[in-house]
């Protein structure tokens, strides 16, 4: 592991904190989940971190992907 220093302002430093306790978790690795996410997984596409991103809230969406990405139906 490489040892780095990292500035945030007092809001950023404060809201980070609250959310790390929140779940449990330091300070440190709270901000390593938050680089790791904006990260594209090692080998992968760098579009397929925005995969899931969006909820169109039908549960049938994946049957009529054409229609509602293309406007059309094969």
């Amino acid at each position: 592991m490489v040892r780095t220093e990292v500035s945030l302002d007092k809001q950023e430093y404060e809201l980070a904190k609250k959310e790390a306790k929140a779940l449990g978790i330091s300070l440190a690795e709270f901000v390593r989940r938050a680089v790791r996410r904006a990260l594209p997984a090692s080998g992968e596409a760098p579009w397929v971190r925005y995969a899931g991103l969006v909820e169109s809230g039908n549960p049938r969406l994946s049957r009529s992907i054409d229609e509602t990405v293309y406007d059309s139906k094969d």
